[in-house]
């Protein structure tokens, strides 16, 4: 599940944004690939190919003193790697160390876990990049409306929102879910106004068309930039992917227990929702949906269904467990079956998506 903004009344955005989107898309998925080939070779693993993009290759070569051939197919986006010895059927000599079947266990896992694990860090750099270059955003109070909890606190438009209780919001849908957390129970926000710091105190109040807490405010249209240190971007960066990934699996387990639409976003959705936002927002929304899109990688492809990372992860703890490999033409079969269920989803969900887009044009 990835939960970028659904923008239904924009207009189509100019071509480039829509290129630039599918190339950081695919530049996404390419690092994926590598994490599985950079810990493959470092088990001393051999990896036949890496190519990026589909289809047959247009550009090849092979670096010096290495075994991997490099290409650009002819559809050049997204990626993938062959190391030998991935298919638990291919023919294996049981001395070829540069099989992935001979590796150790713990190679095999490292190698499996390196493509979202490549994601899981590449998510981290964005974060912090952007932090260390642009700073942190602050949600600015644009109107406050008459007679409302904000007005009775002394809130006033302008001020920045620094704090809520314990919570620094950096956008104005954060600043709202923590109102709504408080579910009425008066709490200190920190505001700047001026260039001073001011604290105020307000108690939400129960909005009954919502059902939500509120303290009347209104968004000002442009967001506060404040410096951060490096360290202070090292840690955030290193705790928001993990909270990225909490948001991800609740959000899915709301949709298996039915509390919540299913939503299922495929690439072409991705892009268009990216470049819009970006088209929007700038580049920062760009820069974020990245690290999002990047943390979704990680977490759906480790979901334990055969056919993704997960799966296999999954048939090497039933090697740990029963001291045994799992049956070799069983883990094809079942892989090669989730694979065209994968595959017929992602179409429908393509298609989907360009229906969208064709009624949006």
């Amino acid at each position: 599940m990835i939960a970028l903004e659904s923008r239904p009344n924009s207009p189509l955005m100019p071509p480039q944004y829509y290129l630039l989107a599918a190339l950081a898309f695919s530049l996404l998925v390419i690092i994926h690939e590598l994490g599985h080939f950079l810990v493959a070779r470092a088990f001393g693993m051999r990896a036949r190919v890496f190519s990026i993009g589909f289809g047959p290759p247009i550009i090849q070569w092979r670096p010096k003193g290495s075994e991997t051939i490099v290409q650009v197919a002819a559809v050049p986006i997204l990626a993938y790697v062959n190391i030998a010895g991935m298919n638990p059927l291919e023919p294996s000599d049981p001395n070829d160390r540069g099989s992935y079947q001979n590796a150790s266990l713990l190679a095999r896992f490292f190698t499996i876990a390196g493509g979202p694990l490549a994601n899981y860090l590449a998510a981290t750099l964005i974060i912090f990049g952007v932090l260390a270059f642009a700073g942190v955003e602050r949600p600015v109070v644009g109107q406050v409306q008459p007679d409302s909890a904000a007005a009775a606190a002394g809130m006033r438009p302008g001020d920045v929102v620094l704090r809520i209780g314990e919570n620094a919001p950096s956008s104005f849908g954060e600043l709202a879910g923590t109102i709504n957390a408080t579910r009425g129970v008066p709490t200190d926000i920190r505001v700047r106004r001026q260039g001073r710091e001011l604290t105020l105190r307000a108690a939400a109040r129960l909005d009954p068309a919502s059902r939500r807490y509120r303290i009347g405010i209104v968004q000002s249209p442009t967001l506060a930039n404040d410096p951060v240190s490096v360290g202070l971007a090292a840690r955030h960066a290193l705790l928001e992917p993990a909270r990225l990934t909490i948001a991800q699996v609740e959000g899915f387990a709301r949709m298996i227990r039915g509390k919540e639409k299913v939503q299922v976003m495929g690439p072409v959705g991705i892009v268009v929702e990216t470049a819009r936002g970006a088209h929007l927002g700038g580049w920062r929304y760009g820069a974020d949906a990245m690290a999002l899109i990047s943390v979704a990688l990680f977490f759906l492809n480790l979901l334990p269904v055969p056919a993704l990372d997960g799966g296999r992860l999954v048939f090497l703890l039933y090697e740990v467990v029963m001291r045994r490999r799992p049956n070799a033409r069983f883990e094809t079969t079942i892989t090669a079956i989730f694979f065209t269920l994968l595959l017929g989803l992602g179409a429908i969900v393509i298609v989907r998506d360009v229906a969208h887009l064709a009624m949006r044009s």
